[in-house]
Order: structure tokens, then C-alpha cells, then sequence
């Protein structure tokens, strides 16, 4: 209760208690006199009876006077105690939000997966005369594979594809790894092979026992239509041609990145140059699409390939995915697909520049 409360309340009771006595006393007073009158006759009866109706009128007055004093005091208590109860609500914290029930665990995956996927292409650069589509199916979370473009001031397109020996989070650290060091040396190589031996150098020997990583390296040019490769270990790269219905591999031969560094590492390497024909289709693979097949035999592979790039480069990714693993994704390996198409004749001159989003994201 507050200090004005009781206050008040005091201030009536005082009230009443002071008119309760004071009818009292005139009441009292009227009954002497009355008695008074009764023994020395009739003479006065009407002044005793006038007397002692005022009296009563002025005890019930004292009690009403104490009930609206009271009543008061009740409503002055009611509105102070809502008036306290406001304070408190005001006054109070907000309640903290509820902590999300996502593990730890799931949280720093979730951010690795987010980091990793910034890491890649958003989109593939649009070349004159060329489609492109990639396609990209880690069998986890994260993924040791990685893909990436590099367009110089002349026009030529670098292309690099690469596969670290494991999966999960240890793979996928050392795909950033490997894929920044190609970025920063992409602008001072002199080529392929030199943009490898360079890539090599930046990290040969501070993986762990067994750890590595193939790579393959194109560079595209598209005004003569001269493509360049080199290698470090992984497969070779299939040309097909849908119009002549052929079909051949085309390799560069190389050690695998981070097994040996210096010159062991540099003499290993070969660079070979293909012409692109109108038609063609150069298709990068990493071996968990090869595998995909059951039994894990290539040429089975490479034949759903060729089918698939014979109804056209547009979708052709699409549909090898659909026959490599039911329109679901890779299961026991992560895999990567990039297609590049030289188109022919008039087809080529109606193809509009545009930008074409990667399919699927990590």
C-alpha cells in the first residue's frame, strides 16, 4: 500500500469518528433534556422530540460519512495497485529470445557449406560461338571438388576442374586452398602447364600422407579455336562430335598436385593442343561421375555421355545427370561436369550473349 493510500484512508476514519461522537453526544444531550422536561412538565415536549430528531439525523449522517470514506479509500487502493502493476510491466526486461535448437555442429557445417559455395562460379562466362553448362553434385555437405573460370583481356578463357583425394571437411579445406592458389597465379601463367607447376609449388609438401590432388587446366581461345590442356594426374577430358558421331579422349600428362614439388614435379608435366571444330563438345569430368556407373567401367560412362550430347549441348548435362543417377544426386563420390560446346553454322550467329546460373549449388 502507498503512503497516499493510507493517508487518505486516515483522513476518513478521522472524519467519521468525529461526526459518529458528535451525533452521539447531541443525541445524549437530547435525552437529558428530554428527562429534564419530563420532570418539570409538558411545556417543552415539543423542543425534546425537535432535539432528539436532530440528533439521530446527525448520527446516521456520521455513518454515512464513515461508508463514503471508506469506499474511497477502496478505490484509491485499487488504482494504486494497478498503477504499480503498470510500473512493473514497464519497467520489466523484454524476455530473451528462445536459443534456436540447431546443434553446433549443424551450425559451423552450415557456414562451412555457405563459405565453400561462395567460393565457386555463380555463373558461366558467356564465350562467342560457345555453350557452356556446368554441373555440380557433391555426395556430402561439403566437397573436395572444384571448378572455376578465368577470362583475359584478350578474350581467352582458362578453365581449371580439380579433385582432392577425400571428402568431407578435411577435402573441402583443401579445395579452398588449392582453388585460391590457382586464382592468384591464373593472370601470370604463361599456360597450363606453368599455372600447375606454380599451383604445385604453393603448397607441395604441407599436406598430410596421402593427400592430393588432380587437376586439369584449359586454356580456350576463342578466335582460332585452339585449346590447350594440361594435367596433374586426372582423366582425360572427352571430345565428341554428336554431327560425325565420334568420340575420343584427349589427355595431359602429369603428376598429381602436392605428391612432389620443384622440378620432379615440373618435368612431369606435358601440355597438348586440340583445333575445336564447329560441333564439338569438350566434356571435364571428376571420377565420381565416371564412377557413377555401375561396376565403375568408364566406358560405360562415356557412352551415356555421348548419348546425352547427341540430342545437343543445351540440357545435355541435365540429361546425362537423369541417366547417371535417376535425376537424384552423386551418392558414393562427389562429381563435377563442365561442357563446352563450339556451335556450328547458323546456330552459332542466332546464339544470344546471356548469362547461364550454375544448376546446383553446394
Amino acid at each position: 500500500m502507498t503512503r497516499v493510500t493510507r493517508v487518505t484512508e486516515s483522513r476518513a476514519r478521522r472524519t467519521g469518528r468525529l461526526a459518529f461522537a458528535a451525533g452521539t453526544s447531541v443525541a445524549l444531550y437530547t435525552a437529558a433534556i428530554f428527562g429534564a422536561v419530563l420532570y418539570a412538565g409538558l411545556e417543552a415536549a415539543g423542543s425534546c422530540v425537535a432535539a432528539a430528531v436532530a440528533g439521530v439525523g446527525i448520527a446516521w449522517l456520521a455513518g454515512k460519512v464513515v461508508a463514503r470514506g471508506e469506499e474511497q479509500a477502496k478505490k484509491t487502493r485499487v488504482a494504486e495497485a494497478q498503477l504499480e502493476a503498470a510500473k512493473e510491466r514497464a519497467e520489466a526486461p523484454l524476455p530473451s529470445p528462445a536459443p534456436l535448437s540447431i546443434p553446433f555442429e549443424d551450425r559451423e557445417l552450415r557456414a562451412s557449406r555457405e563459405i565453400q559455395s561462395a567460393l565457386l562460379p555463380r555463373e558461366v562466362p558467356f564465350l562467342q560461338g560457345y555453350h557452356m553448362e556446368v554441373e555440380y553434385q557433391p555426395c556430402g555437405a561439403l566437397s573436395g571438388d572444384f571448378y572455376d573460370f578465368h577470362v583475359y583481356e584478350d578474350g581467352r578463357l582458362l578453365l581449371t576442374l580439380g579433385d582432392v583425394s577425400g571428402k568431407g571437411p578435411a577435402g573441402a579445406m583443401v579445395m579452398a586452398m588449392v582453388q585460391t592458389l590457382f586464382r592468384e597465379n591464373a593472370h601470370v601463367a604463361s599456360g597450363p602447364a606453368d599455372l600447375l607447376r606454380r599451383v604445385n609449388d604453393g603448397f607441395a609438401g604441407t599436406l598430410g600422407k596421402g593427400v592430393f590432388v588432380t587437376a586439369l587446366v584449359a586454356l580456350l581461345d576463342p578466335e582460332t579455336h585452339r585449346l590447350t590442356l594440361g594435367g596433374a594426374g586426372h582423366h582425360p577430358l572427352l571430345l565428341m562430335n554428336p554431327v560425325e558421331r565420334r568420340s575420343t579422349q584427349v589427355s595431359a600428362k602429369g603428376l598429381a598436385l602436392g605428391l612432389v614439388g620443384g622440378e620432379a614435379f615440373a618435368q612431369s608435366l606435358t601440355e597438348t593442343t586440340i583445333d575445336v571444330a564447329p560441333g564439338d563438345s569438350l566434356l571435364f569430368y571428376t571420377d565420381g561421375a565416371s564412377e557413377s556407373i555401375e561396376n565403375a567401367i568408364e566406358s560405360r560412362f562415356l557412352a551415356a555421355a555421348a548419348g546425352a550430347v547427341l540430342a545437343g549441348p543445351h540440357g545435355a548435362l541435365q540429361r546425362l545427370r537423369d541417366d547417371l543417377w535417376d535425376g537424384t544426386g552423386a551418392k558414393a563420390d562427389d562429381a563435377t561436369l563442365l561442357l563446352v560446346s563450339r556451335l556450328g553454322g547458323a546456330r552459332a550467329e542466332r546464339m544470344m550473349p546471356d548469362r547461364i546460373p550454375r544448376d546446383a549449388a553446394v
